[in-house]
């Protein structure tokens, strides 16, 4: 499932590098409320004003990790590291209030450097000081450790950290119900996952605005873990809808097929093999056997000709070539399907390939040709289907005024039930036709 989620890391350290605004703002105030619907809605909290001497030192410190807007210079972490270690040096002298200012500082700046494991060092530091804190600087660093557990694979530590921030917010943020989501996820609670995932879709969608492509994953991910299919279609309609990719187009094809819904099924496929997504030899045989299933057959042909002889995904075996050339006989083009079973059977003599051949031959009038192949597949064997071979036998011999020959092959046929009907037909037939030589040659 890891695959479904972006680059934790960054996606992180964005969020709390514009969270650190924030920090600052607020540090040199002695009280600080949070309103709200939360149990801490109407706590004040009381703790130490901060020396006119440390906050010089750590705005120093802040400026190394946010320098001024338009002065051109880049973060540098290591150097506010160095000015805040000198502070830690002197900690026995601060009161509790600085030290959660000086950890807080560190933990960003390690938090800068991607020492994540640094970063929830320090962090932690900052929570031992409760509640001589603003309770909005809790809620943040309970919500920035969460997220650094999640970084550092830990969803359990994340998760329980996190439903403790909860308890300093009066709502959710979308993307915090998906991270919510996906921590439920890592723990194998698909049942809370869900719940959140379609909390974080469903709000964001209210405000007029569109789920990250990983949201839609994840709610298509657990609606079919649970064999929900048609929510999950409405998720994977949903990704198709604003991130169209090859790739959707043929899940729906295969969820289409679970639901019995061929025709929808194929639909969804051949979009994505226009979209360029099916490019294995299996994909695009499995595509081609649903059109001819679907009585589409020329576009089977454009599909086997494409990958055959342009694309070269598909071997030019025997078996494909032969696909090839029945696609070509579904679609009337009777010339261009005996020459791919003449390729065909260059490559295999089996038997049943031959009589496919031999048949072609009769398509194309060749009768002499038809039943020579029909006969050779008869002595090569073994043959599926003899009823076949002879009943090709029998309409050459027709065509030849071989009457006599027709008949016999037509009644070895008829010995096969399912040739039964068609070879008496046939027999009836030949015998009204030879009965018309002795008539013609009496006129000559």
């Amino acid at each position: 499932m890891k695959k479904l989620l972006p680059a934790f890391p960054l996606f992180l350290l964005r969020n709390l590098l514009l969270a650190f605004t924030t920090i600052i703002l607020v540090a040199g105030s002695a009280h600080a409320q949070v309103l709200g619907n939360n149990q801490h809605a109407n706590e004040v909290r009381h703790y130490p004003e901060v020396s006119e001497t440390f906050w010089v030192k750590i705005q120093e410190a802040s400026h190394f990790l946010q320098p001024p807007e338009g002065a051109g210079l880049r973060p540098e972490p290591r150097k506010a590291i160095q000015l805040l270690a000198a502070l830690e040096l002197e900690r026995a002298r601060l009161n509790a209030y600085e030290l959660v200012l000086l950890y807080q500082y560190y933990g960003y700046a390690y938090l800068v450097q991607e020492n994540y494991d640094k970063a929830i060092e320090y962090y932690n530091k900052v929570l031992q000081q409760s509640p001589y804190m603003p309770v909005a600087t809790e809620a943040q660093i309970l919500l920035t450790l969460g997220q650094l557990y999640s970084v550092k694979n830990n969803p359990k530590k994340a998760l329980d950290t996190m439903l403790e921030w909860t308890e300093y917010v009066d709502q959710l943020r979308p993307e915090q119900s998906y991270t919510f989501a996906t921590l439920y996820y890592q723990l194998g609670d698909n049942r809370n996952s869900l719940l959140n995932i379609n909390q974080a879709i469903n709000r964001q969608q209210a405000a007029g605005k569109i789920p990250s492509e990983y949201w839609y994953l994840l709610q298509r991910e657990l609606y079919f873990d649970r064999e929900d299919y048609q929510n999950g279609l409405v998720a994977l309609n949903n990704l198709i809808k604003h991130y169209p990719k090859a790739q959707y187009w043929k899940h729906l094809s295969y969820v289409y097929k679970l639901l019995k819904r061929d025709t929808a099924s194929l639909s969804a496929l051949e979009t994505c093999y226009q979209l360029g997504g099916l490019t294995t030899e299996r994909d695009l045989l499995g595509l081609s056997y649903l059109m001819l299933k679907a009585n589409t057959p020329y576009s089977a042909v454009k599909v086997l000709r494409k990958g055959i002889y342009t694309d070269k995904l598909i071997e030019p075996n025997a078996k494909n070539l032969k696909l090839l050339a029945d696609a070509l006989r579904a679609a009337k083009y009777p010339k261009e399907s005996l020459a791919e079973y003449e390729k065909a059977v260059q490559k295999s003599h089996n038997a049943d390939l031959i009589i496919g051949l031999a048949s072609a031959y009769l398509a194309n009038e060749k009768y002499k040709d038809a039943s020579k192949w029909a006969r050779h597949a008869l002595k090569t064997g073994p043959v599926k289907r003899t009823d076949q071979a002879y009943l090709i036998i029998g309409q050459a011999e027709l065509e030849l005024k071989n009457f006599d020959e027709a008949i016999h092959f037509f009644k070895e046929a008829g010995k096969d039930a399912r040739s039964k009907k068609p070879a008496t037909e046939w027999i009836s037939y030949a015998e009204i036709e030879k009965t018309k030589i002795p008539a013609l040659k009496a006129t000559r």
